[in-house]
């Protein structure tokens, strides 16, 4: 898989997930956490030794995540969610802390939501 599939993957099974009329459009700051949660998933996934996350667990999560806070993603594919999940993705590996350290915190604080 390469870097620029990574952040796009999720946009099928997303944009086919049906939402509430009654929400708004999704917000730029809300496109933001979406994507920093891509980013965690595919970091996880390539840094830290969860090669083999699955893929359809990973979209389920994000699903999960978008319903739980009442995001309408009508708009998901007018946003350059692949940018911005690049750009999570590139701050992750910036971050100044041992690896282990920083995968350990990464994985505790994302694998909740996949249990869902």
């Amino acid at each position: 898989m390469n870097n620029k599939s990574i952040f796009t993957l999720p946009l099928l099974l997303l944009s086919l997930v049906g939402f509430s009329s009654t929400c708004q459009a999704l917000t730029e700051s809300e496109a933001e956490e979406l994507a920093d949660l891509t980013a965690v998933f595919f970091y996880l996934k390539r840094e830290c030794g969860y090669q083999d996350l699955p893929i359809p667990e990973i979209k389920r999560a994000l699903i999960y995540f978008a319903q739980q806070n009442r995001w309408d993603l009508s708009n998901y594919n007018q946003i350059n969610m692949e940018a911005l999940g690049q750009s999570s993705y590139n701050d992750l590996k910036k971050i100044p802390i041992p690896q282990e350290i920083k995968c350990k915190a990464l994985s505790k604080d994302s694998f909740g939501i996949m249990a869902h």
